[in-house]
């Protein structure tokens, strides 16, 4: 679909984006007001990537710009609203916020906790995960939160890795009806392996089910102080890290990447008035699990920094049917950020999850992997006065390479697309040898310039793994591993990972291609696509199907879903069925993991994974369909 009239929007965020391009120093010197200083920055921009200095000799802290500075005009403003699959709510006030945070710090700081540790965190989405989140960042500490769905293993391996004495955990957790016992495997981890872990803090939630080690755990609510107490808040340079996000390693382990005390929380709260525009009234609900870098995102460095509402929610939206509906019309959401999975989630409900009165909600952003266009289009169809937006970006790369930034001004929305360039980014498109392609050749996607929430690697003092891993494939570019192309109006279209590409009779196919063709066929409610090995040799076209509700599985309907694909002129060999796909925290089908057990062959590093439980599922539909032996 090209854009034949002129739409001046567009026209100016292009423009915007070449000039944020052309001196990036200059486009993020205004953006230092959006925090508040201890000291202001003598630079803002100083080095050559990946070793750069971003808002250099300034000093703040986050815990201030999220809470203190919003006291008193905010002072009884809603911070944030909670509420859980079941039911239950619970309402914070700014002073709430402001009081809590300064109780668990007080506690922290008692443990010894100072400026420049390490505290490790795993909570639900709840009201005690941001008062610790922030409480870290008070005394000027690094925070690194771990997924509640980590094997004891990776766990411990992330814990050596980060280095943390003190960890906060909830006793559990609830989603989908079950419990998800936190302390638990807390417990477990650090009896099977050695971590540098000293103090266990526990947030109790009113529950006792669990253990007690003596000289090792305390519980929040039993120490906690009492009565009103506050805790300074620690300055810290710009480029300290603030906290530590751990990505899945192909083969290998986890990766650390941190991001800073400043460049950071600039880079998101650009992103987001470039995204949402978010107003005062606005209520903002970021649809995650901490385990993903998108909750702490929004929860920690954005909403509270701009003094919005945002809304929390522990549990699975798919729980009830009418969850999602109800949520928006009881707390008038306007602002809605999610992943790809929750999206598919309320699809395959239907109609009956947008039940209500949905007339607040404004945008939706989508995350993860770009919707699939019949996705897309029915979102539009069913929510005619709501933006579906979109935005990409990888963990590594904190501001979006492309998005929709309707925040800026209205544009075309095209489906299946990722968006156009976004100002403070700039990717191109190379073949082989790094050199740029013109619109519709598809080839590798590369980012030209940085910025200040570009992350670094923990442990990697000299940069020699970020070199290796991100900057060495193609000369002066980051990789992103993704491969796509982008259309003559300037959006870009990822393909898949490029490892993930097909290479079929000598023709490239990207997976997502064939996918977006899968999702439109009646009884298809997502599908992943791998290449295996071919009998005689080659490879052919295997896809991964779930179905809608309410949908049999059947041969006949396996074939009538070839057939869909090959007179939508692509090429698919045979489907599996599948209850659900392997997919990362943040929505991205992990297709390599599909590979490995067509293969036979080591899943390697499966620490992003959303449910383990995933695997042995789809294994028994291998087996049933005779692709891998009992």
């Amino acid at each position: 679909m090209a854009v034949n009239q002129k739409f001046y929007s567009l026209d100016r965020i292009r423009r915007i984006a070449i000039e944020a391009a052309e001196n990036p120093a200059k486009f993020w010197a205004d953006k230092v007001d959006y925090l508040t200083w201890f000291e202001r920055p003598k630079s803002i921009l100083e080095g050559k990537a990946p070793d750069v200095y971003w808002f250099r000799g300034g000093y703040l802290n986050i815990s201030y710009n999220a809470v203190d500075r919003h006291i008193p005009a905010r002072a009884n403003r809603v911070a944030f609203y909670y509420e859980n699959e079941r039911g239950d709510s619970k309402v914070i006030s700014y002073w709430d916020l402001y009081r809590e945070v300064n109780r668990a710090a007080y506690l922290l700081k008692e443990l010894g906790v100072r400026r420049g540790d390490t505290v490790s965190m795993m909570m639900p989405s709840i009201p005690e995960a941001v008062y610790f989140g922030l409480a870290v960042h008070r005394l000027g500490a690094t925070l690194v939160i771990h997924y509640a769905g980590l094997s004891e293993e990776t766990l411990a391996y992330r814990l050596q890795d980060c280095g943390s004495k003190i960890f906060v955990v909830a006793s559990k957790g609830f989603r989908a009806g079950e419990e998800v016992r936190m302390k638990d495997l807390i417990d477990r981890t650090l009896e099977k392996y050695q971590t540098p872990v000293e103090k266990v803090l526990v947030v109790s939630r009113g529950f006792s089910d669990f253990n007690i080690k003596q000289g090792r755990d305390i519980v929040y609510e039993d120490a906690a102080p009492k009565g009103k107490v506050y805790v300074e808040p620690t300055p810290v340079e710009a480029n300290e890290p603030a906290t530590i996000y751990y990505t899945s390693g192909t083969t290998g382990r986890p990766k650390g990447l941190w991001q800073s005390n400043g460049g950071y929380p600039i880079g998101l709260n650009w992103t987001f008035r470039a995204l949402f525009n978010p107003q005062d009234v606005d209520v903002w609900w970021t649809i995650s699990e901490l385990g993903w870098p998108v909750w702490p995102m929004a929860n920690l460095y954005t909403a509270p920094v701009m003094g919005l509402t945002s809304l929390l929610f522990e549990g699975f939206i798919g729980y009830k049917r009418d969850l999602f509906a109800r949520i928006i019309e009881k707390y008038h959401v306007s602002l809605i950020w999610s992943s790809t999975t929750t999206l598919y989630t309320i699809r395959s409900i239907g109609e009956e999850a947008l039940k209500g009165d949905l007339s607040s909600l404004r945008i939706i952003l989508n995350t993860g992997e770009t919707l699939n266009p019949s996705v897309a289009e029915w979102y539009i169809q069913q929510l005619p006065s709501t933006i579906i937006a979109d935005a990409y970006w990888m963990t590594e790369h904190l501001i979006p390479i492309a998005a929709t930034p309707y925040g800026l001004g209205e544009i075309p929305f095209k489906p299946g697309s990722t968006g156009i360039q976004f100002p403070g980014s700039k990717w191109l498109v190379v073949d082989d040898d790094g050199n740029p392609l013109p619109p519709g050749q598809r080839g590798y996607i590369v980012i030209a310039i940085p910025n200040p929430a570009m992350a670094k690697m923990w442990n990697d003092p000299n940069y020699e793994r970020l070199i290796k891993t991100y900057w060495s494939r193609f000369s002066g570019y980051f990789y992103t591993g993704d491969y796509g192309f982008y259309d003559t109006d300037g959006y870009l279209y990822v393909l898949g990972r490029a490892d993930d590409i097909l290479s079929i009779a000598g023709e490239r196919l990207g997976t997502m291609d064939i996918e977006g063709i899968l999702a439109r066929h009646r009884a298809v409610a997502e599908a992943a696509v791998v290449g295996v090995p071919a009998p005689g040799g080659g490879e052919k076209v295997l896809a991964f199907v779930v179905l809608k509700s309410g949908e049999i599985p059947s041969e006949t309907l396996v074939n009538d879903i070839k057939e869909f694909a090959r007179a939508s002129g692509t090429r698919v060999d045979d489907v599996v069925i599948v209850r659900r796909l392997p997919k990362t925290k943040s929505g991205k089908i992990m297709r390599r993991l599909l590979r490995a057990l067509v293969r036979n062959e080591p899943y390697g590093d499966v620490s992003t994974l959303d449910d383990i439980r995933t695997l042995d599922d789809i294994k028994a539909a291998l087996m049933e369909r005779g692709y891998i032996k009992p």
